[in-house]
């Protein structure tokens, strides 16, 4: 039988650096994709169908008194 051995110090550090750089890309991707849709104005205006943010129709119940 084949005994399993040690993995060697030098690929679990490379493995660790590999994760913690994935990581770190994957959170430096997240808060970009947040700060360009903070700063970016849409290019289109909202679809007729929705009323534009900010707006709220008005309660149907208190219309009809």
């Amino acid at each position: 039988m084949a005994r399993h051995r040690k993995p060697s110090p030098v690929r679990v550090s490379t493995l660790r650096v590999r994760r913690q750089l994935t990581v770190c890309l994957a959170g430096a991707s997240a808060l970009s994709a947040t700060l360009l849709t903070l700063t970016v104005a849409p290019a289109a205006p909202p679809p007729p169908d929705r009323a534009p943010t900010g707006h709220t129709l008005p309660d149907p119940q208190a219309a009809g008194r």
